[in-house]
């Protein structure tokens, strides 16, 4: 009897250790499906999140291509101001240039009276240089009437020259060729600059010019042959005689334009 209890109570232990150890390993199944499972979703998380970052760093990156791009624009766009902001200023002074007068005589009328043969004017006729003081004998010149009348013959360059100021083609020249008055024949007139030669006015600035020797040689054959002008950069070549109403006592001044003619203004 007693052996067969011993059989039986050895039974139940191995019975219960086989239950016992049923249940741990169902347990630990358990908890490492649970562990695995968490750990899967762990996995997951974080490939999103690398995937997020990846996206995120991407952006970033477009976002610095076009931020590159925007400031390369900008950096063009600053050049082209830049370039607008020197070409107005080129034009702005072309167009100064364009404008420019000197003056290059001044006469004062010294008396004018009336006589059996008609008005006389007695003027006194003094050319300028480039800073304005007189250069040459100023001359005291009689002509008939009241209208002083200044003969001259005149080149005007091409703009281009003129807006690039041009060292020999920059500006309008003239030669005084005579005064006269309205009761004057034009040729019984006073010589002043003598034909061919450097003109007073210019022959203190430089050494006389070939280029301008050579115009006011050809001067009326250059004003009848617009080919032979133009490529010389010539835009006009003729004569002009200006006048004014002469007033005793009254000083006039004789400008010319750097791309135009001759005016003659009150000075006092």
């Amino acid at each position: 009897m007693f052996h067969n209890l011993h059989a039986l109570l050895r039974t139940l232990l191995l019975l219960a250790f086989v239950s016992i150890a049923g249940w741990w390993t169902l347990w630990t199944r358990e908890k490492l499906s649970d562990r695995s499972a968490e750990l899967a979703q762990a996995r997951d998380e974080a490939a999103q999140l690398a995937a997020t970052v990846e996206r995120k760093d991407e952006r970033i990156a477009e976002l610095g291509t076009a931020i590159a791009k925007k400031d390369a624009e900008i950096g063009d766009l600053r050049e082209t101001v830049k370039a607008k902001d020197e070409e107005i200023q080129t034009l702005g002074v072309a167009l100064d240039l364009l404008k420019v007068s000197r003056r290059i005589a001044r006469f004062r009328v010294l008396s004018q009276e009336d006589t059996p043969e008609g008005t006389l004017t007695r003027i006194e006729f003094t050319e300028l240089g480039p800073d304005g003081d007189p250069i040459g004998n100023t001359r005291t010149i009689t002509v008939h009437g009241s209208k002083v009348y200044l003969e001259t013959w005149v080149v005007k360059f091409d703009d281009a020259f003129v807006e690039e100021g041009d060292p020999l083609r920059g500006t309008s020249i003239c030669l005084f060729r005579r005064v006269f008055g309205e009761d004057d024949k034009p040729t019984d007139g006073t010589e002043l600059d003598p034909v061919g030669e450097q003109p007073l006015v210019y022959a203190g600035e430089r050494a006389p010019d070939p280029l301008h020797q050579d115009i006011w040689r050809r001067f009326w054959d250059l004003a009848n042959d617009p080919d032979a002008a133009s490529a010389m950069g010539l835009r006009a070549v003729h004569g002009e005689a200006p006048f004014i109403d002469a007033r005793p006592g009254k000083t006039y001044r004789v400008e010319l334009r750097a791309s135009d003619g001759l005016t003659i203004r009150v000075e006092s």
